[in-house]
């Protein structure tokens, strides 16, 4: 029958591949916790919530009003200016004036050694006196029991780091096609209970949107000074904790923080391209076979619907198994897009997602090797190949 039927054989390779993922992301979905549901447990160590902010005067005033609003009976807010040349200064300025639990310090210069952001949550870090270390970013909002919740998840679940999958606000129809399915894939390719227990780092998931620790944790792991290098701070940050025999915890984060990281195709081509590649462990081969594996599984059932009226092509049995492959496909999409209120209007369009994606994986691997990356107007650290 395969030496009659060239297509079986990847059709059923595709169809067994859509419905691993379907089954595991339909696990995933119901096993992660809502960081809401610890929302009314009591806690009161105190928090330091360290932003780092570069060139961020679209966005930090709405984050910082966000966390000096919330709900939490003892934290401190510390902003750190990382040598801003737009108005984010002068934002912070007024801000500070107006709530004495905002404190605004100014970076130093970048030592050599050092990825920038790392850097700035560093000096963060060294300027706070909180119990508990929230690390976010400056184009987040926060809702009001963020903090309660995030203090309260971590203690419940005896975490000595925890992190989220938070909402992200998409604008452009760039951000609409490709920013969902760039969490997708990491979502529905191994069940949650691996990813809290992983044997290497591209296995893990973890957001930078917000990383909560007990300061004895953080300072186990040596903290952002022992990953001063790494482009992937929260898996880095992540993988050590795990790595040291402590325990991190992923949560649900969509009802409690939101973002809108990129506005455009360039926007989203350099922040994206900084952490594709190092995301699969900067291996070239591996790479490779993911990437053109991905856009066959989902192509080629598209493709064959697309001909069938071509004489006796493709045949029956085919044509079926592309049609499972499909539906499989959009169950997945529409799953994974309800549960984290993404755009349910473009799903329809995700083979088209899918090549954008590996486009920027692939510019992700020359510009890492190559060590053109960059990020913040800063180069970021050339990639070693494993």
């Amino acid at each position: 029958m395969i030496a009659g039927d060239p297509l079986l054989l990847p059709n059923l390779l595709i169809v067994l591949c859509m419905l691993v993922m379907l089954t595991i992301a339909g696990i995933n979905m119901r096993v992660l916790r809502n960081l809401k549901d610890y929302k009314n447990l009591e806690v009161r160590r105190r928090i330091s919530v360290l932003i780092p902010a570069r060139n961020e005067e679209e966005y930090i005033g709405a984050c910082v009003r966000s966390l000096l609003g919330q709900d939490y009976p003892d934290f401190q807010v510390i902003v750190l200016n990382d040598g801003s040349t737009d108005d984010t200064g002068k934002i912070l300025a007024e801000l500070a004036k107006a709530d004495s639990r905002l404190k605004v310090i100014s970076g130093q210069p970048l030592p050599p050694e050092w990825i920038g952001k790392h850097w700035a949550c560093h000096q963060l870090y060294r300027a706070s006196d909180g119990d508990l270390l929230l690390f976010t970013d400056a184009d987040t909002v926060h809702a009001p029991d963020t903090l309660r919740c995030s203090a309260a998840a971590l203690k419940t679940e005896k975490a000595d780091m925890l992190s989220i999958i938070p909402r992200h606000k998409l604008g452009s129809l760039a951000e609409k096609l490709i920013m969902p399915i760039f969490a997708l894939g990491v979502f529905g390719s191994r069940p949650l209970s691996a990813r809290l227990r992983p044997r290497s780092i591209n296995v893990l998931s973890a957001s930078g949107k917000l990383m909560l620790f007990p300061r004895s944790s953080y300072e186990a792991t040596g903290g952002f000074e022992g990953i001063r290098q790494f482009v992937l701070d929260d898996l880095q940050l992540a993988e050590k904790i795990i790595s040291s025999g402590m325990r991190y915890r992923l949560f649900d984060g969509t009802d409690n923080v939101s973002c809108r990281m990129y506005h455009n195709w360039t926007e989203l081509h350099e922040g994206l391209a900084k952490n594709s590649f190092p995301a699969c462990g900067s291996n070239v081969p591996l790479s490779f076979i993911t990437w053109l594996w991905i856009n066959f599984a989902f192509w080629a059932p598209v493709i064959e619907l697309g001909v069938h009226k071509m004489p006796n092509y493709p045949p029956v049995l085919s044509l079926g198994l592309a049609a499972i492959s499909i539906i499989a496909s959009l169950l997945l999409f529409t799953g994974y897009y309800l549960r984290f209120k993404l755009p349910l209007y473009t799903i329809p369009f995700y083979p088209v997602s899918v090549s954008l994606i590996t486009a920027i994986s692939f510019s992700s691997m020359y510009l890492t090797l190559s060590g053109r990356a960059t990020w913040k107007d800063r180069k970021l650290p050339k990639s070693k190949i494993p």
